[in-house]
Protein backbone atom coordinates (compact mmCIF):
# COMPACT_ATOMS: atom_id res chain seq x y z
CA UNK A 1 0.00 0.00 0.00
CA UNK A 2 1.39 3.19 -0.99
CA UNK A 3 1.75 6.20 0.92
CA UNK A 4 -1.60 7.81 -0.69
CA UNK A 5 -3.56 5.17 0.42
CA UNK A 6 -2.27 4.71 3.58
CA UNK A 7 -3.31 8.15 4.76
CA UNK A 8 -6.60 7.63 3.28
CA UNK A 9 -7.42 4.78 5.15
CA UNK A 10 -5.74 6.78 8.53
CA UNK A 11 -8.37 9.44 7.63
CA UNK A 12 -11.58 7.44 7.32
CA UNK A 13 -10.30 5.41 10.57
CA UNK A 14 -9.88 8.95 12.27
CA UNK A 15 -13.54 10.36 11.79
CA UNK A 16 -14.72 7.00 12.35
CA UNK A 17 -13.17 6.30 15.94
CA UNK A 18 -13.84 9.52 16.54
CA UNK A 19 -17.61 9.50 15.96
CA UNK A 20 -17.51 6.55 18.15
CA UNK A 21 -15.41 7.76 20.59
CA UNK A 22 -17.65 11.17 21.09
CA UNK A 23 -20.97 8.65 21.25
CA UNK A 24 -19.72 6.90 24.25
CA UNK A 25 -18.56 10.28 25.83
CA UNK A 26 -14.70 9.54 25.99
CA UNK A 27 -13.42 11.38 23.48
CA UNK A 28 -10.26 13.18 23.53
CA UNK A 29 -9.55 16.77 22.69
CA UNK A 30 -9.48 17.32 18.60
CA UNK A 31 -6.25 18.03 18.72
CA UNK A 32 -5.00 14.52 19.88
CA UNK A 33 -6.31 13.34 16.70
CA UNK A 34 -5.33 16.01 14.17
CA UNK A 35 -1.90 15.24 15.71
CA UNK A 36 -1.99 11.89 13.99
CA UNK A 37 -2.05 13.01 10.71
CA UNK A 38 0.28 14.94 8.63
CA UNK A 39 -0.28 19.16 8.83
CA UNK A 40 -1.43 19.61 5.23
CA UNK A 41 -4.61 16.74 6.04
CA UNK A 42 -5.43 18.35 9.08
CA UNK A 43 -7.68 21.12 7.56
CA UNK A 44 -9.85 18.57 6.01
CA UNK A 45 -9.74 16.35 9.27
CA UNK A 46 -10.78 18.81 11.65
CA UNK A 47 -13.74 20.39 9.46
CA UNK A 48 -15.24 16.55 9.58
CA UNK A 49 -14.48 16.58 13.41
CA UNK A 50 -16.61 19.91 13.90
CA UNK A 51 -19.64 18.24 12.36
CA UNK A 52 -19.32 15.52 14.18
CA UNK A 53 -19.42 17.06 17.23
CA UNK A 54 -21.96 19.65 15.86
CA UNK A 55 -24.04 16.51 15.53
CA UNK A 56 -24.55 17.41 11.42
CA UNK A 57 -23.13 14.23 10.45
CA UNK A 58 -22.31 10.54 11.71
CA UNK A 59 -20.22 8.09 10.08
CA UNK A 60 -19.92 4.53 9.67
CA UNK A 61 -18.67 3.29 13.18
CA UNK A 62 -16.17 0.58 13.23
CA UNK A 63 -18.94 -2.15 13.64
CA UNK A 64 -19.57 -1.99 9.83
CA UNK A 65 -15.72 -1.72 8.63
CA UNK A 66 -15.69 -2.81 4.72
CA UNK A 67 -14.45 -6.01 4.62
CA UNK A 68 -15.72 -8.98 1.91
CA UNK A 69 -19.03 -10.61 2.80
CA UNK A 70 -20.37 -7.09 4.21
CA UNK A 71 -23.63 -6.51 2.23
CA UNK A 72 -25.02 -3.34 0.95
CA UNK A 73 -28.95 -3.65 0.41
CA UNK A 74 -28.30 -6.31 -2.25
CA UNK A 75 -24.59 -5.99 -2.81
CA UNK A 76 -22.39 -8.33 -1.06
CA UNK A 77 -18.69 -7.33 -1.43
CA UNK A 78 -16.14 -9.24 -2.84
CA UNK A 79 -12.60 -7.81 -2.56
CA UNK A 80 -11.47 -4.10 -3.60
CA UNK A 81 -10.49 -3.85 -6.68
CA UNK A 82 -9.61 0.33 -7.07
CA UNK A 83 -9.72 3.09 -4.88
CA UNK A 84 -9.10 7.09 -5.32
CA UNK A 85 -9.42 10.20 -3.20
CA UNK A 86 -12.85 10.42 -3.45
CA UNK A 87 -14.11 6.41 -3.19
CA UNK A 88 -13.07 3.05 -3.04
CA UNK A 89 -14.04 0.55 -5.60
CA UNK A 90 -15.24 -2.90 -4.65
CA UNK A 91 -16.15 -5.55 -6.83
CA UNK A 92 -19.58 -6.89 -5.64
CA UNK A 93 -21.90 -9.50 -6.35
CA UNK A 94 -25.40 -8.41 -7.29
CA UNK A 95 -27.40 -11.28 -5.14
CA UNK A 96 -31.08 -10.42 -6.44
CA UNK A 97 -29.53 -10.70 -10.30
CA UNK A 98 -26.78 -13.08 -9.46
CA UNK A 99 -23.68 -10.69 -11.90
CA UNK A 100 -20.59 -8.97 -10.82
CA UNK A 101 -20.73 -5.00 -10.22
CA UNK A 102 -18.19 -2.98 -9.31
CA UNK A 103 -19.33 -1.04 -5.92
CA UNK A 104 -18.02 2.89 -5.95
CA UNK A 105 -18.07 3.14 -2.36
CA UNK A 106 -17.91 7.19 -0.73
CA UNK A 107 -15.31 7.46 1.57
CA UNK A 108 -16.78 7.84 5.00
CA UNK A 109 -15.06 11.36 5.95
CA UNK A 110 -16.20 12.58 2.80
CA UNK A 111 -20.14 11.24 3.26
CA UNK A 112 -20.38 13.90 6.05
CA UNK A 113 -20.40 16.78 3.97
CA UNK A 114 -23.44 17.02 1.62
CA UNK A 115 -21.90 17.92 -1.54
CA UNK A 116 -19.90 14.89 -1.86
CA UNK A 117 -23.12 13.06 -1.67
CA UNK A 118 -24.66 14.99 -3.94
CA UNK A 119 -21.85 14.77 -6.01
CA UNK A 120 -22.57 11.08 -5.79
CA UNK A 121 -25.92 11.46 -6.86
CA UNK A 122 -25.00 14.00 -10.03
CA UNK A 123 -22.89 10.46 -11.22
CA UNK A 124 -25.35 8.47 -11.00
CA UNK A 125 -27.95 11.13 -12.55
CA UNK A 126 -25.75 11.87 -15.17
CA UNK A 127 -25.17 8.20 -16.66
CA UNK A 128 -28.22 6.90 -15.95
CA UNK A 129 -29.42 9.99 -18.47
CA UNK A 130 -26.74 8.95 -20.59
CA UNK A 131 -26.95 5.62 -22.33
CA UNK A 132 -24.20 4.41 -24.25
CA UNK A 133 -22.00 1.20 -25.38
CA UNK A 134 -18.78 3.45 -25.08
CA UNK A 135 -20.14 4.88 -21.52
CA UNK A 136 -19.98 2.86 -18.12
CA UNK A 137 -23.38 1.98 -17.15
CA UNK A 138 -24.81 2.72 -13.52
CA UNK A 139 -27.41 -0.19 -12.11
CA UNK A 140 -28.06 2.06 -9.28
CA UNK A 141 -27.43 3.99 -5.95
CA UNK A 142 -28.09 3.69 -2.61
CA UNK A 143 -27.24 4.16 0.94
CA UNK A 144 -26.81 1.18 3.16
CA UNK A 145 -24.83 0.94 6.67
CA UNK A 146 -24.30 4.16 6.82
CA UNK A 147 -22.19 4.00 3.23
CA UNK A 148 -23.12 5.92 -0.17
CA UNK A 149 -22.20 3.86 -2.91
CA UNK A 150 -23.22 3.83 -6.58
CA UNK A 151 -23.72 -0.16 -8.41
CA UNK A 152 -21.93 0.04 -11.67
CA UNK A 153 -21.60 -1.99 -14.26
CA UNK A 154 -18.16 -4.42 -13.86
CA UNK A 155 -15.36 -4.12 -16.60
CA UNK A 156 -13.13 -7.13 -16.01
CA UNK A 157 -10.52 -5.31 -18.19
CA UNK A 158 -7.41 -3.54 -17.74
CA UNK A 159 -7.64 0.52 -17.66
CA UNK A 160 -5.60 2.84 -21.02
CA UNK A 161 -3.29 3.59 -18.12
CA UNK A 162 -3.11 0.29 -17.40
CA UNK A 163 -1.93 -0.64 -21.13
CA UNK A 164 -0.24 2.10 -21.91
CA UNK A 165 2.02 1.31 -18.94
CA UNK A 166 2.46 -2.30 -20.33
CA UNK A 167 3.92 -1.42 -24.14
CA UNK A 168 7.87 -1.64 -24.93
CA UNK A 169 10.30 1.47 -23.84
CA UNK A 170 13.25 0.06 -25.50
CA UNK A 171 11.55 0.38 -28.75
CA UNK A 172 8.72 1.73 -30.58
CA UNK A 173 5.57 0.41 -30.12
CA UNK A 174 3.60 -1.66 -32.84
CA UNK A 175 -0.07 -2.25 -33.07
CA UNK A 176 0.60 -6.02 -32.05
CA UNK A 177 1.78 -4.33 -28.97
CA UNK A 178 -1.10 -2.29 -28.21
CA UNK A 179 -3.33 -5.52 -28.93
CA UNK A 180 -1.61 -7.28 -26.63
CA UNK A 181 -1.54 -4.62 -23.92
CA UNK A 182 -5.53 -4.34 -24.28
CA UNK A 183 -6.30 -7.69 -24.77
CA UNK A 184 -8.03 -6.46 -28.48
CA UNK A 185 -7.07 -8.92 -31.08
CA UNK A 186 -8.40 -6.40 -33.90
CA UNK A 187 -6.45 -3.84 -32.98
CA UNK A 188 -3.29 -5.52 -34.65
CA UNK A 189 -5.27 -6.97 -37.55
CA UNK A 190 -5.63 -5.41 -41.24
CA UNK A 191 -1.94 -4.20 -41.45
CA UNK A 192 -2.42 -1.38 -39.64
CA UNK A 193 0.31 0.82 -37.32
CA UNK A 194 0.75 1.41 -34.08
CA UNK A 195 -1.06 5.10 -34.85
CA UNK A 196 -3.82 3.98 -36.57
CA UNK A 197 -4.48 0.93 -33.99
CA UNK A 198 -4.40 3.95 -30.63
CA UNK A 199 -6.80 6.10 -33.13
CA UNK A 200 -9.00 3.15 -33.72
CA UNK A 201 -9.19 2.39 -29.83
CA UNK A 202 -9.86 5.95 -28.98
CA UNK A 203 -12.54 6.77 -31.40
CA UNK A 204 -15.20 5.69 -29.37
CA UNK A 205 -14.39 7.94 -26.84
CA UNK A 206 -15.29 11.08 -28.75
CA UNK A 207 -18.60 9.20 -29.90
CA UNK A 208 -19.29 8.86 -26.38
CA UNK A 209 -18.23 12.51 -25.04
CA UNK A 210 -21.02 13.40 -28.03
CA UNK A 211 -23.58 11.92 -26.64
CA UNK A 212 -22.61 13.19 -22.83
CA UNK A 213 -21.81 16.82 -24.71
CA UNK A 214 -25.47 16.56 -26.16
CA UNK A 215 -27.14 15.96 -23.01
CA UNK A 216 -25.12 18.95 -21.56
CA UNK A 217 -22.90 16.98 -19.88
CA UNK A 218 -19.11 17.66 -19.44
CA UNK A 219 -17.11 14.91 -18.06
CA UNK A 220 -14.09 17.15 -16.88
CA UNK A 221 -11.78 14.38 -15.94
CA UNK A 222 -11.05 12.57 -19.07
CA UNK A 223 -7.90 10.59 -18.66
CA UNK A 224 -6.16 6.75 -19.31
CA UNK A 225 -7.29 5.49 -16.01
CA UNK A 226 -11.08 6.54 -16.98
CA UNK A 227 -11.09 4.38 -19.96
CA UNK A 228 -11.59 0.98 -19.04
CA UNK A 229 -11.55 -2.08 -21.86
CA UNK A 230 -14.14 -4.45 -22.06
CA UNK A 231 -13.85 -8.09 -22.28
CA UNK A 232 -15.73 -7.93 -25.65
CA UNK A 233 -13.33 -5.23 -26.49
CA UNK A 234 -14.98 -2.54 -26.05
CA UNK A 235 -13.09 0.77 -24.55
CA UNK A 236 -15.50 2.08 -22.00
CA UNK A 237 -15.54 5.91 -20.33
CA UNK A 238 -15.50 5.89 -16.86
CA UNK A 239 -16.28 7.91 -13.35
CA UNK A 240 -18.77 10.86 -14.49
CA UNK A 241 -18.54 12.08 -10.73
CA UNK A 242 -17.59 15.54 -11.91
CA UNK A 243 -19.78 15.71 -14.70
CA UNK A 244 -21.83 18.99 -14.90
CA UNK A 245 -22.88 21.79 -16.56
CA UNK A 246 -20.75 24.67 -13.85
CA UNK A 247 -17.71 24.70 -11.65
CA UNK A 248 -17.13 23.14 -8.95
CA UNK A 249 -13.87 23.70 -6.54
CA UNK A 250 -14.73 20.36 -4.24
CA UNK A 251 -11.78 19.25 -2.38
CA UNK A 252 -11.23 15.83 -1.20
CA UNK A 253 -10.60 15.27 2.25
CA UNK A 254 -7.13 15.21 1.92
CA UNK A 255 -7.48 19.09 0.77
CA UNK A 256 -6.59 17.90 -2.89
CA UNK A 257 -8.55 19.74 -5.60
CA UNK A 258 -10.86 16.91 -7.35
CA UNK A 259 -9.54 15.87 -11.10
CA UNK A 260 -6.09 14.79 -12.35
CA UNK A 261 -3.97 17.62 -13.15
CA UNK A 262 -1.70 15.92 -15.99
CA UNK A 263 -4.95 15.70 -18.26
CA UNK A 264 -6.86 19.40 -17.06
CA UNK A 265 -7.04 22.14 -19.87
CA UNK A 266 -5.57 25.16 -19.31
CA UNK A 267 -9.29 26.87 -18.06
CA UNK A 268 -9.66 24.11 -16.14
CA UNK A 269 -5.75 25.01 -14.56
CA UNK A 270 -6.61 29.12 -13.74
CA UNK A 271 -9.09 27.12 -11.70
CA UNK A 272 -11.32 30.53 -11.48
CA UNK A 273 -11.73 33.49 -14.09
CA UNK A 274 -11.94 31.07 -17.28
CA UNK A 275 -15.40 29.22 -18.69
CA UNK A 276 -15.17 25.66 -18.93
CA UNK A 277 -17.00 23.45 -21.33
CA UNK A 278 -17.17 20.52 -23.61
CA UNK A 279 -13.86 21.65 -25.39
CA UNK A 280 -12.53 20.63 -22.33
CA UNK A 281 -12.89 17.24 -22.44
CA UNK A 282 -11.39 17.25 -26.16
CA UNK A 283 -8.44 18.81 -24.70
CA UNK A 284 -8.11 16.17 -22.46
CA UNK A 285 -8.82 13.34 -25.39
CA UNK A 286 -6.23 15.14 -26.67
CA UNK A 287 -3.95 14.69 -23.69
CA UNK A 288 -4.60 10.94 -23.68
CA UNK A 289 -3.86 10.66 -27.34
CA UNK A 290 -0.13 12.39 -26.81
CA UNK A 291 0.64 9.83 -24.34
CA UNK A 292 -0.14 6.92 -26.08
CA UNK A 293 1.37 8.15 -29.09
CA UNK A 294 4.45 9.93 -27.95
CA UNK A 295 4.73 7.38 -24.85
CA UNK A 296 4.77 10.11 -22.43
CA UNK A 297 2.67 12.92 -20.74
CA UNK A 298 2.95 16.11 -22.12
CA UNK A 299 2.95 17.87 -19.07
CA UNK A 300 4.87 17.07 -15.57
CA UNK A 301 5.54 18.43 -12.20
CA UNK A 302 7.05 17.35 -8.79
CA UNK A 303 3.72 18.34 -6.98
CA UNK A 304 -0.23 19.21 -7.86
CA UNK A 305 0.71 22.95 -8.33
CA UNK A 306 3.51 22.30 -10.65
CA UNK A 307 2.01 20.56 -13.50
CA UNK A 308 -1.12 22.93 -12.87
CA UNK A 309 2.12 26.06 -13.81
CA UNK A 310 3.17 23.90 -16.82
CA UNK A 311 -0.25 23.36 -18.17
CA UNK A 312 -1.18 27.54 -17.75
CA UNK A 313 2.26 28.44 -18.64
CA UNK A 314 3.69 25.74 -21.50
CA UNK A 315 3.18 24.21 -24.98
CA UNK A 316 4.55 20.85 -24.75
CA UNK A 317 6.87 19.61 -27.99
CA UNK A 318 4.56 17.94 -30.68
CA UNK A 319 4.19 14.04 -30.48
CA UNK A 320 6.60 13.88 -33.75
CA UNK A 321 9.46 15.84 -31.58
CA UNK A 322 9.43 12.53 -29.48
CA UNK A 323 8.75 10.19 -31.86
CA UNK A 324 9.23 10.90 -35.32
CA UNK A 325 7.98 7.97 -36.80
CA UNK A 326 4.41 9.46 -36.41
CA UNK A 327 2.51 10.76 -39.45
CA UNK A 328 1.63 14.61 -39.79
CA UNK A 329 -1.50 13.28 -39.63
CA UNK A 330 -1.85 11.92 -36.19
CA UNK A 331 0.79 15.16 -34.99
CA UNK A 332 -2.32 17.55 -36.33
CA UNK A 333 -4.87 16.15 -34.82
CA UNK A 334 -3.08 15.86 -31.80
CA UNK A 335 -2.49 19.90 -32.00
CA UNK A 336 -5.89 20.64 -32.81
CA UNK A 337 -7.17 18.78 -29.61
CA UNK A 338 -4.69 20.38 -27.46
CA UNK A 339 -5.39 24.57 -28.96
CA UNK A 340 -4.50 26.71 -25.72
CA UNK A 341 -7.75 28.38 -26.85
CA UNK A 342 -10.52 26.48 -26.99
CA UNK A 343 -12.14 28.47 -30.18
CA UNK A 344 -8.92 26.43 -32.10
CA UNK A 345 -9.99 22.88 -31.29
CA UNK A 346 -12.38 20.66 -32.76
CA UNK A 347 -15.85 22.34 -32.48
CA UNK A 348 -17.42 19.42 -31.06
CA UNK A 349 -16.75 15.85 -30.15
CA UNK A 350 -18.54 14.72 -33.58
CA UNK A 351 -15.72 16.47 -35.64
CA UNK A 352 -13.06 14.79 -33.63
CA UNK A 353 -14.57 11.43 -33.78
CA UNK A 354 -14.56 11.96 -37.83
CA UNK A 355 -10.88 12.95 -37.34
CA UNK A 356 -9.95 9.63 -35.36
CA UNK A 357 -11.81 7.49 -37.92
CA UNK A 358 -9.88 8.67 -40.84
CA UNK A 359 -6.51 8.65 -39.03
CA UNK A 360 -7.13 4.64 -37.92
CA UNK A 361 -8.32 4.21 -41.80
CA UNK A 362 -5.19 5.93 -42.99
CA UNK A 363 -6.93 8.64 -44.89
CA UNK A 364 -6.26 12.62 -44.35
CA UNK A 365 -7.91 14.38 -41.37
CA UNK A 366 -9.49 17.38 -41.18
CA UNK A 367 -7.07 18.85 -39.26
CA UNK A 368 -3.78 18.11 -41.74
CA UNK A 369 -5.93 19.84 -44.52
CA UNK A 370 -6.72 23.26 -41.94
CA UNK A 371 -3.24 23.35 -41.24
CA UNK A 372 -2.26 23.46 -45.05
CA UNK A 373 1.45 23.85 -46.40
CA UNK A 374 4.90 24.43 -45.19
CA UNK A 375 3.97 28.47 -45.67
CA UNK A 376 1.07 28.34 -43.87
CA UNK A 377 1.61 26.17 -41.14
CA UNK A 378 5.02 28.81 -40.51
CA UNK A 379 2.96 31.41 -40.68
CA UNK A 380 0.07 30.10 -38.18
CA UNK A 381 3.38 29.17 -35.75
CA UNK A 382 4.33 33.05 -36.43
CA UNK A 383 1.51 34.56 -35.57
CA UNK A 384 1.40 32.32 -32.28
CA UNK A 385 5.09 33.05 -31.32
CA UNK A 386 4.09 36.80 -31.98
CA UNK A 387 0.97 36.16 -29.70
CA UNK A 388 3.03 36.80 -26.11
CA UNK A 389 1.17 33.62 -24.77
CA UNK A 390 3.16 30.65 -23.62
CA UNK A 391 4.51 28.81 -27.07
CA UNK A 392 7.12 26.02 -27.55
CA UNK A 393 8.20 24.54 -30.61
CA UNK A 394 10.65 21.40 -30.98
CA UNK A 395 11.25 20.02 -34.57
CA UNK A 396 11.09 16.55 -35.33
CA UNK A 397 14.85 16.18 -36.48
CA UNK A 398 17.43 15.49 -35.08
CA UNK A 399 20.97 15.64 -35.78
CA UNK A 400 23.98 13.99 -32.83
CA UNK A 401 21.39 13.75 -30.31
CA UNK A 402 19.96 17.47 -30.65
CA UNK A 403 16.65 19.01 -32.39
CA UNK A 404 17.45 20.84 -35.47
CA UNK A 405 15.17 23.80 -33.87
CA UNK A 406 13.74 24.51 -30.05
CA UNK A 407 12.19 27.67 -29.49
CA UNK A 408 10.21 28.75 -26.63
CA UNK A 409 8.57 32.00 -26.21
CA UNK A 410 5.63 33.75 -24.58
CA UNK A 411 5.48 35.63 -21.27
CA UNK A 412 6.83 33.76 -18.09
CA UNK A 413 4.53 33.72 -14.86
CA UNK A 414 5.75 35.18 -11.42
CA UNK A 415 8.09 32.34 -10.00
CA UNK A 416 8.29 30.27 -13.28
CA UNK A 417 11.60 29.07 -13.62
CA UNK A 418 13.93 29.52 -17.09
CA UNK A 419 12.83 27.86 -19.69
CA UNK A 420 15.41 26.28 -21.38
CA UNK A 421 16.02 25.82 -25.07
CA UNK A 422 18.55 23.59 -26.41
CA UNK A 423 18.91 22.64 -30.02
CA UNK A 424 21.40 23.20 -33.36
CA UNK A 425 18.79 26.42 -33.59
CA UNK A 426 17.73 27.57 -29.91
CA UNK A 427 16.04 30.30 -28.59
CA UNK A 428 14.20 30.43 -25.18
CA UNK A 429 14.68 32.18 -21.72
CA UNK A 430 18.07 30.52 -22.13
CA UNK A 431 18.97 29.50 -25.57
CA UNK A 432 22.30 27.16 -26.04
CA UNK A 433 22.90 25.72 -29.47
CA UNK A 434 25.08 26.56 -32.85
CA UNK A 435 22.90 29.75 -33.08
CA UNK A 436 21.05 30.62 -29.70
CA UNK A 437 19.06 33.54 -28.36
CA UNK A 438 17.70 34.44 -25.21
CA UNK A 439 18.18 36.10 -22.04
CA UNK A 440 21.03 34.03 -21.51
CA UNK A 441 22.35 32.08 -24.54
CA UNK A 442 25.86 30.18 -25.47
CA UNK A 443 26.70 28.57 -28.90
CA UNK A 444 28.57 29.66 -31.55
CA UNK A 445 26.43 32.12 -32.95
CA UNK A 446 24.72 34.28 -29.94
CA UNK A 447 21.57 36.79 -29.53
CA UNK A 448 20.96 38.00 -25.84
CA UNK A 449 20.99 40.08 -22.91
CA UNK A 450 24.56 37.91 -21.61
CA UNK A 451 25.29 35.80 -24.39
CA UNK A 452 28.75 33.55 -24.79
CA UNK A 453 29.75 32.52 -28.04
CA UNK A 454 31.87 33.06 -31.02
CA UNK A 455 30.07 35.51 -32.83
CA UNK A 456 28.21 37.47 -29.74
CA UNK A 457 25.35 40.05 -29.93
CA UNK A 458 24.45 40.97 -26.42
CA UNK A 459 24.21 43.58 -24.00
CA UNK A 460 26.88 41.78 -21.90
CA UNK A 461 28.87 39.27 -24.61
CA UNK A 462 31.79 37.12 -24.33
CA UNK A 463 32.92 35.09 -27.54
CA UNK A 464 35.47 35.30 -30.18
CA UNK A 465 33.18 38.59 -31.93
CA UNK A 466 31.50 40.61 -29.77
CA UNK A 467 28.94 43.16 -30.79
CA UNK A 468 27.47 44.52 -27.31
CA UNK A 469 27.07 47.11 -24.47
CA UNK A 470 29.64 45.24 -22.73
CA UNK A 471 32.23 43.23 -24.63
CA UNK A 472 34.93 41.04 -24.01
CA UNK A 473 36.23 38.84 -27.11
CA UNK A 474 38.80 38.67 -29.14
CA UNK A 475 37.27 41.28 -31.83
CA UNK A 476 34.95 43.39 -29.54
CA UNK A 477 33.13 45.97 -30.18
CA UNK A 478 30.72 47.30 -27.57
CA UNK A 479 29.91 50.99 -25.32
CA UNK A 480 32.66 49.23 -22.90
CA UNK A 481 35.07 46.85 -24.56
CA UNK A 482 38.03 44.57 -24.10
CA UNK A 483 39.70 42.20 -26.28
CA UNK A 484 42.59 41.80 -28.47
CA UNK A 485 41.07 44.49 -31.09
CA UNK A 486 38.60 46.12 -29.18
CA UNK A 487 36.36 48.76 -30.63
CA UNK A 488 33.98 51.14 -28.54
CA UNK A 489 32.99 54.13 -26.03
CA UNK A 490 35.85 52.75 -23.79
CA UNK A 491 38.04 50.42 -25.59
CA UNK A 492 40.86 48.32 -23.73
CA UNK A 493 43.04 45.77 -25.84
CA UNK A 494 46.17 45.12 -27.77
CA UNK A 495 44.44 47.32 -30.53
CA UNK A 496 41.92 49.83 -29.40
CA UNK A 497 39.86 52.52 -30.78
CA UNK A 498 37.98 54.18 -28.97
CA UNK A 499 36.35 57.66 -26.90
CA UNK A 500 38.81 56.49 -24.32
CA UNK A 501 41.54 53.56 -25.50
CA UNK A 502 44.13 51.98 -23.97
CA UNK A 503 46.42 49.38 -25.73
CA UNK A 504 49.45 48.63 -27.27
CA UNK A 505 48.15 50.24 -30.18
CA UNK A 506 45.46 52.83 -29.50
CA UNK A 507 43.16 55.66 -31.67
CA UNK A 508 40.58 57.92 -30.06
CA UNK A 509 40.12 61.41 -28.72
CA UNK A 510 42.22 59.82 -25.09
CA UNK A 511 44.42 57.39 -26.38
CA UNK A 512 47.28 55.73 -24.52
CA UNK A 513 49.74 53.24 -25.34
CA UNK A 514 53.21 52.36 -26.91
CA UNK A 515 51.60 53.93 -30.40
CA UNK A 516 49.05 56.13 -30.43
CA UNK A 517 46.57 58.32 -32.55
CA UNK A 518 45.09 60.86 -30.79
CA UNK A 519 44.55 64.79 -31.47
CA UNK A 520 47.96 65.35 -29.88
CA UNK A 521 49.97 62.52 -31.44
CA UNK A 522 49.74 60.51 -34.42
CA UNK A 523 52.42 57.42 -34.64
CA UNK A 524 52.74 56.11 -38.60
CA UNK A 525 53.11 52.34 -36.92
CA UNK A 526 49.91 52.64 -35.32
CA UNK A 527 48.50 53.95 -38.15
CA UNK A 528 49.70 50.60 -40.62
CA UNK A 529 48.30 48.84 -37.67
CA UNK A 530 44.81 49.30 -38.29
CA UNK A 531 45.44 50.10 -41.84
CA UNK A 532 46.20 46.40 -42.01
CA UNK A 533 43.30 45.12 -39.76
CA UNK A 534 40.37 47.54 -41.26
CA UNK A 535 41.48 49.18 -44.47
CA UNK A 536 38.19 50.35 -45.38
CA UNK A 537 36.98 51.11 -41.42
CA UNK A 538 39.71 53.38 -40.77
CA UNK A 539 41.35 56.16 -43.25
CA UNK A 540 43.57 57.80 -41.12
CA UNK A 541 46.83 59.81 -42.34
CA UNK A 542 45.08 61.11 -45.88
Amino acid sequence: MDDTHALDDRLDELVARYSDDLERGDARPRAAYLAEVPPAARPGLERCLKMIEAGAARTPGAAHPLVPGLALDQYELVREVGRGGMALVWLARDRELDRPVALKILRPGLALEQRHADRFRREALAVARLRHPHVVQIHGAGEAQGYHYLAMEFVAGPSLATALEALPTDREPTAADLARATGIPALGADGRDFEQAVALLVAPLAEALQAAHDLGLVHRDVKPSNVLIHSDGRAVLADFGLAKGGDDPALSLTGDALGTPYYMSPEQAFVSGHTVDHRTDIYSLGVTLYEALAGRRPFDGDSFLEVLESIRATVPPAVRALRPSLSRNASEVVRRCMARDPAQRYASARALHADLDALADGAPTAALRAAGGPLRRLLSELAVMASGQPYEYVSGRRLLGLPLVHVVTGRRYPGQRLRVAKGWFAYGDVGIGVVAGGVVSAGVFTLGAASLGLVTWAALGVGGFVFAGLGVGLVSFAGVSAGVIAVGGMAFGYGAVGGMARGHYAIGGSAHGDYVVSGMRKDQECLDFFHALLPSFLDFGS
